[in-house]
């Protein structure tokens, strides 16, 4: 598996924190982005490159303001197909293969409006928008299925195939969200039915969307491994990539010395960055564990 972390743009310095804790690529929202100066954009680009850890998925792909659903929609559309197009040209640089479709806010089906209509308006988005700049750009979109307390559609992982069946192209996929599979009490273990479309995946603790740890529940830990051992069935861990997309709990005890070690001289870090750097560490070496015992257990 390769393991990543989601982080603003803005925070550079954690990108250099992530690369020693050994992560292999960053994760970032794209919405964000098409507000940023160019200086931003060049100084996240440079962070990357400096560290030698590339920005590999993309996620927030629309801000709450863009409409896709709903009687305005379609009115709407020439707005969204300008935001689609400016946003991707603006962050081409950055290489990312994934772009995660979740945006919760944008996609909402509106109150009374039918919700079999708002389907069709998503994936005449992703038909008429988004799938030929994936094909510009090279980009996979992953539709990402989100909890009934951030959105009316799209709230299961069979939603979220069904929306990629019916686009019916090869750039379109799902996202796994074990966070949000955990809070609607899906179905786990259709996943290792759903090896060739699925794209991503996403992980943090099922109860206060902490960054997963050996320390959690028993509970949370026993669906920590269900997750990985899925994955492992339907092919996806050999390959595939895992973001954290969390928060810090600050549950760790803090030792200086052992970050000092691991980081050098501590001076250009904040006391968050510290504990980011402690808590992504130790999450880290907690789901390479996890992933070893989906291993053992599978007998490969």
């Amino acid at each position: 598996m390769r393991y990543g972390n989601c982080i603003s743009y803005k925070d550079t310095n954690r990108i250099k924190i992530l690369k020693k804790a050994g992560f292999d690529y960053v994760e970032t929202q794209l919405a964000p982005l098409y507000t940023a100066s160019q200086t931003e954009i060049l100084d996240f680009l440079s962070a990357t490159e400096k560290n030698n850890i590339k920005c590999e998925a993309v996620n927030v792909l629309f801000p709450g303001d863009i409409i896709l659903t709903g009687e305005t929609a379609d009115v709407e559309f020439g707005k969204v197909r300008d935001y689609i197009s400016k946003i991707f040209e603006k962050t081409k640089d950055f290489g990312y293969k994934i772009v995660v479709f979740g945006s919760g806010g944008a996609r909402k089906c509106p109150d009374g409006f039918p919700k079999e209509n708002a389907i069709r308006q998503i994936i005449q988005v992703i038909y008429n928008a988004l799938i030929p700049a994936a094909e510009k750009y090279d980009f996979t979109l992953a539709i990402e299925e989100l909890n009934r307390d951030e959105t009316n559609i799209i709230n299961t992982v069979a939603e979220a195939e069904r929306i990629a069946k019916l686009a019916n192209n090869p750039r379109v996929k799902i996202l796994a969200d074990f966070y949000h599979i955990a809070l609607e009490n899906d179905d786990i273990e259709s996943l290792a039915q759903k090896g060739g479309i699925l794209a991503h995946c996403h992980i943090a603790n099922p109860y206060k969307r902490f960054y997963p740890h050996a320390t959690d529940k028993l509970d949370a830990i026993n669906l920590y491994q269900k997750f990985f051992d899925t994955l492992q069935n339907a092919g996806y861990i050999q390959n595939g990539r895992l973001s954290i997309e969390g928060n810090l709990g600050g549950r760790g005890d803090l030792n200086a010395d052992n970050i000092r070690e691991s980081l050098g001289d501590l001076s250009g870090y904040s006391a968050e960055d510290i504990i980011f750097y402690e808590e992504s560490a130790k999450s880290l070496d907690f789901m390479r564990r996890l992933e070893a015992a989906s291993y053992r257990a599978s007998g490969k």
